[in-house]
């Protein structure tokens, strides 16, 4: 009896294995690669759709981006300024800190003011691995990291750019 209820058993799932074959896996497959390919292509013309006089940083969300960094080590104060479609950072950072960590801290500043933003406006995408954000896809962007008046690494991105040119 057992021997019997064992065989239907394996027979039962090997059916149910059969049904689920890699055909339908296949076009499950292509119905997310088209759904993922319409999703990335609104995004992009969503994008595209955003002008500088439709998203305001607001004190909000600079105090959001200043709280942030100054909880990083080395950083002594942090500065933004908005002009038309163009967005102004300082960061003053410790004179100790080499090149390569002010351009990190530099690089972390202007994604979190992309993330903080993102999160007030819908319309905006967040910063990803490759990208600084849909907010500096439409605001050219001007950064300055140094200890002071002197020794300032200065950094730039415009809106067609995809990283910032230090």
């Amino acid at each position: 009896m057992k021997k019997l209820l064992l065989s239907i058993l394996m027979i039962s799932l090997a059916v149910l294995f059969a049904a689920c074959s890699d055909s339908d896996a296949d076009k499950a497959d292509q119905d997310t690669s088209k759904a993922d390919e319409e999703t990335a292509d609104k995004k992009e013309t969503d994008s595209t759709d955003v002008k500088p006089g439709d998203i305001e940083i607001t004190d909000e969300i600079k105090d959001m981006t200043y709280s942030t960094m100054e909880g990083y080590e080395g950083v002594k104060d942090a500065y933004i300024e908005v002009d038309g479609d163009q967005i102004t950072m300082t960061l003053q950072v410790d004179a100790s800190l080499n090149e390569d960590k002010r351009k990190e801290l530099g690089d972390n500043f202007v994604r979190n003011l992309s993330s903080n933003a993102s999160f007030y406006y819908d319309e905006l995408e967040g910063p990803e691995k490759d990208s600084y954000g849909t907010l500096f896809e439409v605001f050219d962007l001007q950064i300055g990291v140094g200890p002071g008046s002197e020794d300032i690494l200065q950094g730039a991105k415009v809106t067609s750019g995809k990283s910032i040119m230090w």
